[in-house]
């Protein structure tokens, strides 16, 4: 796995999972891509290439994988309704101009349904870069599906400066709530979800997300399945160093790890803050305790303990500090039968340079 290599750790854990072969609820289990720029003109971190945009098509396609439409996903999702085996699907985003002009026509070549996650304020101001709304109608009267991107891509886990609790919340709701009407008065019929800006949220914007009725996607990655928190919803990232087909087609073959967070009670890390430990409750009987192993990006492999291995709970902690802005925890763990194929657990933490400030995107 390229991306695991990238963080120099083979993942090694046995895995014994009583739910693995489950009825029709565990057949709601889908992988969700998640691109932002398809052009060879853009910052790596943030794209792939068209040439390589198409050949993750042609794996898809190659490996009779089921590109559905998000609504569908979600839907399933809510209902526990079963999805066709090997289900994927494709967001964007951001709205950038190459998903117009690089992914979308390939994609409907294809007759493959994909979603877009617009930020409202982008569009009504004609950004430089980004779609406009003329583009937007014709992707969905297309096919392609619109989703809300925020209004103003701020930070939505960031305080301002003397900012009260309720104040905050205020502001978050009013920006996802304009954008969802903006999105209600422009477009046939945008999608009843959310992707946080940058990925980020904690379990306070998770809730504001759920007052809205909207389910939530990240960035972190992983699978889901009927089990999974319906507003923080992972995809994987495809770009730069982890967009390569053989970490393309591990990840597809990926299922969820599933864990209960223990601790802390947020994502969000202080200012020069020494690494976090993340406990992890998983299920009784989940994993061998001695050999369950994680990764940290960047770090050597980080320091993995078993406080109560009877009622599978462990704690993770990087050896050094996280860096300023996004990390991740991952622990993966092989599917027993299925050769290469992986449970999969993701955990973002989110750090600020200096305790008044916030990082850039």
């Amino acid at each position: 796995m390229a991306e695991r290599r990238a963080a120099g750790l083979v993942i090694s854990v046995l895995l014994a999972c009583p739910w693995v072969n489950a009825g029709a609820a565990e057949d709601a289990a889908a992988v969700i891509l998640l691109y932002h720029h398809v052009s060879d003109e853009t910052p790596a971190s943030t794209s792939v290439s068209p040439a390589l945009f198409e050949a993750h098509l042609e794996h898809l396609e190659t490996h009779d994988y089921q590109v559905v439409p998000l609504s569908r996903i979600i839907a399933a999702l809510r209902s526990e309704r079963p999805l066709p085996e090997r289900s994927v699907a494709i967001t964007f985003d951001d709205a950038y101009q190459s998903v117009y002009t690089a992914a979308a026509p390939v994609l409907q070549k294809r007759g493959w349904p994909f979603a877009v996650f617009a930020t409202t304020d982008y569009l009504d101001g004609d950004f430089s870069g980004y779609l406009t709304w003329d583009q937007l109608r014709e992707l969905e009267r297309g096919g392609a599906e619109i989703g809300n991107h925020s209004r103003s891509h701020g930070h939505y886990v960031h305080r301002r400066a003397g900012e009260s609790e309720a104040a905050w919340q205020a502001r978050i709701l009013e920006d996802i709530r304009w954008a969802q009407a903006r999105l209600t008065a422009e477009l046939q019929k945008p999608l009843d979800a959310f992707a946080y800006p940058y990925g980020e949220f904690d379990r306070a914007t998770a809730r504001l997300v759920a007052a809205t009725d909207l389910v939530g996607f990240g960035q972190q990655s992983g699978p889901v399945d009927h089990r999974s928190d319906l507003h923080t919803l992972p995809r994987f990232p495809m770009a730069g160093r982890f967009a390569d087909l053989g970490s393309l087609a591990e990840k597809l073959r990926t299922r969820v790890l599933h864990v209960s967070v223990r601790a802390p009670d947020t994502a969000l890390l202080a200012a020069g803050s020494p690494a976090p430990a993340l406990r992890l409750q998983l299920e009784a009987g989940q994993a061998d305790p001695d050999s369950l192993s994680c990764f940290v990006t960047g770090q050597p492999p980080p320091t993995v303990r078993w406080l109560d291995p009877d009622a599978g709970v462990v704690e993770v902690q990087a050896q050094r500090p996280l860096p300023v802005g996004r990390s991740k925890y991952t622990c993966t763990a092989p599917v027993p039968g299925a050769p290469g194929s992986y449970f999969w657990y993701s955990h973002l933490w989110m750090k600020p340079p200096t305790p008044r400030d916030w990082y850039d995107g």
